[in-house]
Parts: C-alpha cells; structure tokens; sequence
C-alpha cells in the first residue's frame, strides 16, 4: 500500500463548503442514503429491534417524511448498508466473517444470500458498495477476530482497527476478495467506509481517530486500491453544536434532546452520501461513539453535485 499526502495540483481552490443542518433523526446507528425512483430514501440501523424485529435491523424510510417503506433484517446480521440500481435494491450486512446480501424489487420482498466469506481470522463490520468502471466494488470494515480462546486470531493482514479490505463483484450477488495486501490503511484507525466512482477515480470516506477520543471523517481516493491519495481538505468536518439541535422542520422526542446535553459530542461518524436534484446530502452520526452517548443522525448539505463535490477534495 502507496500513500500519498500531498497530491500534486497546481493551484489549490479551497475546501468545498460543507453546511451542516441539523439532526434529522433520533436513530444514531449505521445511515444510508440512496435514490430510488427519483426519491431519496434513507436505510437506518435499529439496534432495538424495530416492528416486531428481534435484535438489530433495517428500516427503510422516506428521506424527508421519515414515511416507514421496509422492515427487514433482524436474523443476526448487522451494519446494514444499502446500494439501489433502478428499481432493485440491495442491502449488504455482516456477521462474523460474513457478508450477506439482502435484494428487494418491491421493498417488500427481501430475499438473502452469501455475497463473501472472509477467513475465520476477520471480524467484519460496516460495508459499502459502489459501481466502477465496468464492475461493482466493496469496502469491508474488519478487525481480527475473537477466538476460542478468549484472545484474538493471529491476523497479519488486519493492522490497527480497523481496516478496509475490497471485494469486487460482476453482479452485486457473488463476490471475490481483492488480494488482503490492498487494504487501506493497517498504519491507522480507519473504520466505515463509505465508497464512491468519478472520473476514474474510487473515493472512499472513513472515520479517522484523532488525538483525545475524538474522531472524524477523511476521504481518500485510489484508482487501483494500491496506491491512494489523502484529501488536501481533511477532516471533511468535526463534532460540534451543530450536531446538538434537530434540523429546522425536524421534532425529536424530549428525552432524545435532553440526552444531546448531558453527554460529550466527539464524534461525527458513519459517513454516507448520495446527489438528489442537483444537491450532494451527507449524513452522519453524532455522539461519542457509544460510550455514554449514541448520539442521532445527523444531515450536511453541498450545494453542488457528488462529481463535483468530490473533485473538491482534491483541488
């Protein structure tokens, strides 16, 4: 693995300017956002349980009217993440060292398969899916995993946790691992991936930890998954109080905005983006990473395309 810090650009255009807006919704999990059928939709973790659901699972909602559309999950997977071409959406989810695939057509209907299996030595987490030049690719979030032991396997390839391995994919069903020596990076911290194609390009976003337990987003890109380029602009964003407050339109129930005041905000994580009309909408999640606070989703907005957007980074 190749990293580059200070990418060559002749002249610098300044950090893309990034307007946070607010908490859009109580549930501080794992956030996807994607467009189907011309409506923005958003793909939350329930960590509860969620309509009769037992454990963690998947909830479905309209972006804007928080209108429930699918339920689904709830069988032991986690870390839900969603990637929608057309009608047919398809959901990725991780247990142990399994990712599965969830794929609907009618956001009723969900049927589940094996997508990879990683060696017992992995523990996998968050995912993220993107479609390339002429194939699809997965970022997988892995440490190593726990074993009979009580301690942890022997797992070279897995440095600090986390780590970013890659999977590529015909189909969105089947998928094979990329060799583990293109991980990114086992140098530091670097957990839920979100991952993105533009222009020969694949821009990848992850949480980094910075110094005193705070934690950030920073995006990177590659066009080989070998060697990578880091963002001049870096972190995207940081905690703050605009982390605290709902969006405007936006009524969080009383115990939610009291819990926002009695914990620490350090943490502005689990990073997703996806254009509508014209706009880039980011979520995230507050916090502090679930050690006394899971903190809410919250929404930033570029007021510009995703292409552009990320070009911006590198600019």
């Amino acid at each position: 693995m190749n990293e580059i810090r200070f990418p060559a650009v002749e002249k610098l255009q300044g950090a893309p300017k990034i307007q946070k807006s607010g908490i859009i919704s109580a549930c501080g999990g794992e956030c996807s956002v994607f467009v189907r059928n011309g409506r923005l939709l958003r793909l939350e973790n329930e960590w509860d349980g969620f309509g009769g659901l037992e454990g963690p699972c998947a909830v479905i909602r309209d972006y804007f009217t928080d209108e429930v559309l699918s339920v689904f999950g709830g069988d032991g997977t986690m870390f839900y993440s969603a990637y929608c071409e057309e009608e047919s959406i398809y959901a990725y989810a991780t247990r142990d060292n399994v990712v599965y695939c969830y794929k609907t057509n009618n956001l009723s209907d969900w049927e589940r398969s094996i997508a990879v299996v990683f060696p017992e030595s992995f523990r996998l987490f968050n995912t993220a899916v993107c479609r390339g030049e002429g194939i699809y690719m997965m970022a997988v979030e892995a440490a190593a995993a726990d074993n009979k032991d009580g301690g942890k396997y022997e797992n070279s390839y897995v440095g600090t946790c986390f780590t970013e391995f890659f999977v590529k994919s015909d189909d969105l069903l089947s998928w094979s691992i990329l060799p583990f020596g293109t991980a990114y990076t086992k140098e530091r911290y670097n957990a839920c991936p979100a991952l993105k194609y533009s222009d020969g390009f694949y821009y990848m976003i992850c949480l980094e930890e910075l110094p005193c337990y705070r934690f950030a987003p920073y995006v990177y890109r590659t066009k080989d998954f070998d060697t990578w380029e880091i963002g001049f602009y870096n972190p995207l964003f940081t905690a703050g109080n605009e982390d605290l407050y709902p969006k405007t339109g936006v009524t969080l129930p009383a115990d939610v905005l009291q819990m926002q005041f009695q914990h620490i905000n350090s943490n502005n994580s689990d990073v997703d983006l996806c254009e509508y009309e014209g706009k880039t909408y980011i979520v995230y999640a507050s916090g502090n990473q679930g050690i006394t606070w899971g903190g809410c989703t919250c929404e930033a907005v570029y007021d510009g395309g995703l292409d552009e957007f990320l070009k911006r980074c590198f600019s």
